[in-house]
């Protein structure tokens, strides 16, 4: 496969989309990150919607929990964007690795740079093209060889195909065949969650699509069954499989915002965290 960065930049600007809605939660940081991104980035053909509020905090919640829950301290997250999650965990004195495509980079870094001073030198933010295994070797070299790795997506592969999955999947079972540990996403949600989205939130997959030209229905997982059996393939144990409604209770765009409707309260339900393994040998 002839994989070109410039053919993936167009999945750049759904960083900008998931940005907006974290303004409406408690995360830290993330208001200080939207004002930079709206002030330095082009921002006109972006359709902004409060609506997905609940959504992407409780995927962002229910993973913090579960990398919480694994005591893992070294963290490779794949397609960052402009999450602060690696703001917090390296101020948590984890070894924390960003990666993304080099859009995206550059503008973590400078934002960072200019709202908070300095990078850590525990905070790594790398370009690298998730499909590439010589990029995978790149983000090896600054990881701890004696620790387990936690490697967190949510939001990339949703707009691979399924040939693009497999060839990330590989380069994360390379990556963990060295160090042990998990892989926590939310990037296998089935298709009927697709269904519960487009109610919730009207013309945002119309609007997904448009900008990146890869959202595509076919690209999805058909359910549960589907997951395990397509990563069963490439060497992967499914351990865990999480509801995004088991952190509503802890929601500020809900409880104290009041963002919510039953459309949006069904989202919540069929959206979902797994947490995967390579698969021991017997």
């Amino acid at each position: 496969m002839n994989i070109k960065d410039s053919s993936y930049e167009t999945i750049s600007p759904t960083a900008l989309i998931t940005s907006y809605p974290r303004t409406f939660t408690d995360i830290p940081y993330e208001k200080d990150i939207f004002k930079y991104l709206k002030e330095h980035c082009d921002c006109k053909t972006i359709n902004f919607n409060k609506e997905l509020a609940p959504e992407i905090e409780a995927r962002f919640k229910l993973i913090n929990k579960l990398l919480d829950k694994s005591k893992i301290k070294q963290v490779v997250e794949l397609a960052c964007g402009y999450s602060s999650r690696g703001l917090i965990y390296s101020n948590k004195d984890y070894n924390y690795i960003e990666v993304d495509l080099n859009k995206v980079i550059n503008t973590k870094t400078n934002l960072i740079t200019s709202l908070y001073g300095h990078i850590k030198d525990n905070h790594k933010i790398l370009k690298c093209n998730v499909l590439k295994k010589e990029d995978f070797i790149q983000i090896d070299n600054y990881l701890n060889k004696k620790e387990p790795v936690c490697v967190i997506n949510e939001g990339l592969l949703r707009y691979l195909n399924f040939d693009e999955k497999k060839l990330v999947a590989q380069n994360i079972y390379n990556l963990l065949s060295i160090h042990g540990g998990i892989w926590i996403t939310s990037d296998v949600t089935p298709k009927k969650f697709i269904t519960s989205q487009n109610k919730a939130i009207s013309n945002l997959n119309n609007n997904l699509t448009k900008i990146t030209s890869r959202n595509n229905t076919d690209n999805r997982f058909e359910d549960i069954n589907h997951v395990k059996d397509f990563f069963k393939e490439l060497g992967f144990e499914l351990l865990e499989v999480h509801k995004f409604s088991e952190v509503k209770e802890s929601l500020y765009s809900v409880n104290n915002l009041n963002i919510i409707n039953n459309n949006i309260n069904q989202t919540l339900e069929d959206a979902i965290v797994v947490i995967m393994a390579i698969k021991k040998e017997k």
